[in-house]
Formats: structure tokens, sequence, C-alpha cells
């Protein structure tokens, strides 16, 4: 990843908890929409901690994984076989370096390739992994969206800073699949509305402003309909042809 460093990474998930996404989660219900329930191969690029990996197992799929952070070769895997998942195999490994004999029939990212100035080699080589007829899910946050790019700017910036903004185009996702040889189940931006902030160096007043968006949410923002301009999140879903 150009745009950060490997060693944040693997100090922001020390001490990270495994943990499985609550029902109510938006990237959960996005995917329970999408993918219907199998029993083939899913593997999740950058898929530490493995909580939206766990969706997939839920589902009934085989989960492989592909990471650089150190828990991600025993405690992972092993957090998953507890839970009762069908696991494969978990790497250690960097993905632009990874060339499988095999291919899934999900392969999926969440928040990865906005981390990279070339997003377009990372996109294809996803694709590259999708067996005929599998499907590839691409997840990133909207940061591009004016009210959550002046958001995330304002009371989020070292965080936005990490990230490509230029990366956050689905419908640009989209077009790059369809040349692939895939059709479109979905390309566009979900989960109404939401803001959080990763950086916690705000001063007292970014922190009193972040709140009261956030209280907002929970009362009333959440209930808009989705959209480019303040949805959380932008995401593609595609089938292999």
């Amino acid at each position: 990843m150009d745009f950060v460093e490997q060693t944040y990474w693997d100090k922001s998930y020390q001490k990270t908890q495994f943990t499985t996404l609550p029902d109510r989660d938006p990237i959960k219900i996005w995917l329970k929409t999408f993918i219907p329930k199998g029993s083939g191969t899913c593997i999740e690029v950058g898929c530490f901690p493995g909580g939206i990996l766990s969706c997939f197992g839920e589902l009934g799929y085989e989960l492989h994984g592909i990471d650089l952070t150190p828990r991600i070769e025993q405690e992972l895997p092993a957090w998953l076989n507890s839970k009762g998942y069908s696991v494969g195999n978990f790497l250690r490994k960097d993905f632009t370096l990874f060339n499988p004999k095999t291919e899934y029939d999900i392969v999926a990212s969440f928040g990865f390739i906005e981390h990279f100035s070339d997003w377009q080699a990372i996109l294809v080589k996803h694709a590259s992994l999708v067996r005929k007829g599998g499907v590839l899910v691409i997840e990133a946050p909207n940061f591009r969206g004016p009210v959550q790019r002046l958001l995330h700017f304002l009371f989020d910036k070292k965080n936005y800073e990490r990230h490509n903004i230029n990366s956050m185009k689905p419908h640009e996702w989209g077009k790059t699949t369809k040349n692939l040889g895939f059709e479109i189940v979905f390309s566009g931006y979900f989960g109404n509305f939401l803001f959080w902030a990763d950086d916690d160096n705000q001063n007292w007043g970014q922190k009193l402003i972040i709140n009261l968006i956030q209280s907002a949410t929970k009362r009333i923002l959440k209930k808009l309909p989705n959209s480019k301009y303040y949805s959380p999140f932008c995401g593609l879903i595609c089938r292999k042809l």
C-alpha cells in the first residue's frame, strides 16, 4: 500500500479483538442483500481482523484470506474455525505479489483498493482471481462525496490523507470490470448516512461537533436515502460471465 506504511496497520491491529458484525451493520446488510448462500470458496484481500469475512462464513462459503498483518496466520483462522465456519488457507503475503494457481467463487476486499495510487491495477488483479460464474465484491469508504469529504477533511484529516480519494468511483470500477467480462449486480453508494473519525487528535471543539453529528445520525440522518453526496460507503458487486 503506497498510501500507508504496513507498520501503521500492524500497530493498529496488535490488540484488536475478533468479532462478527452485528446484523444492523450496513456492510453486512449490503452483502446479505446481494450475495446468495453458497458452498464455494471466498477470499478476502486485506482480510484482518475478519469481521466482514465472517459474513461470508455465515452464508456458507469456505473462507480464505491474504494480509500482511502477523496475526493472520494462526489467530484469525483459529477464531473463524471456533465460530463454526469452513476455513481454508490464510496467507501472510503482499497481494501485489500474489499469483495463486486457483480461482475463487468470491473475491472481495473492503477498504483496500483506495490505499493505492494505481488502484486500477489492484482492481484488475482482484478480477483475475474470480472463477467463471463467480462474484467480485469491492467496497471503499466514500470520502469523495462532498459532505463526507468535508467532514473527514475537517475532523479526521490524518485518516483522510491515508486514502486515495480519486479511487472512490464505483461506476468507474464497474466500467473496468465490464471490459473484463463481468456483469454488474450493484454499483453505487450505500449506508444511508454515517460519520466516524479514526483520527484521535481532535480538539475539544471538533469532538463536540462530531458527537453532535453522530447524535443527529441516530435520531434523523440515518434515515436519509443513499446518495453519492453523503453516504459513507461505495461498492461494486459483479459476476464473471
